[in-house]
């Protein structure tokens, strides 16, 4: 448990318990970050008028634990499927409105996600996204 403390705490059998341990011995546990307990429940890449890009996507907490928000990767694709631009965005970057204002998605939460991308020189063909910590 000294070794694998922290991947104990994220296995969800345990957590309950450990967290009920930690009550009664005045410790604390590492934060629960799982980003394989995110679904994404849809998204989309859209083309503004000035040849900029909307990002968007929503997201929901499967986790039976509270987590951060996680990080954002994503890359933009040519029409020949490679990628020609790629960058990882935190939660205060594509956050809408009140869901800024906390750090943590309680579990069966959902995320809506908005990124506007500035007009890329290279015609968009696609897109890949995933969610990291």
């Amino acid at each position: 448990m000294y070794f694998e403390g922290t991947a104990f705490s994220r296995n969800p059998e345990f957590r309950p318990s450990l967290e009920k341990l930690c009550g009664q011995l005045n410790c604390q546990l590492p934060v629960y970050k799982n980003p394989d307990e995110f679904v994404v429940l849809q998204s989309s890449l859209s083309a503004l008028p000035d040849r900029s890009q909307l990002f968007r996507a929503v997201t929901r907490n499967r986790a039976a634990f509270t987590q951060p928000y996680p990080s954002l990767e994503l890359t933009l694709l040519d029409y020949a499927e490679n990628p020609f631009a790629r960058r990882i965005f935190r939660s205060q970057d594509y956050l809408i409105n009140a869901q800024a204002a906390t750090s943590a998605m309680r579990p069966d939460a959902t995320a809506a996600i908005s990124l506007n991308i500035a007009a890329p020189k290279t015609n968009v063909g696609g897109y890949t996204f995933k969610l990291i910590y």
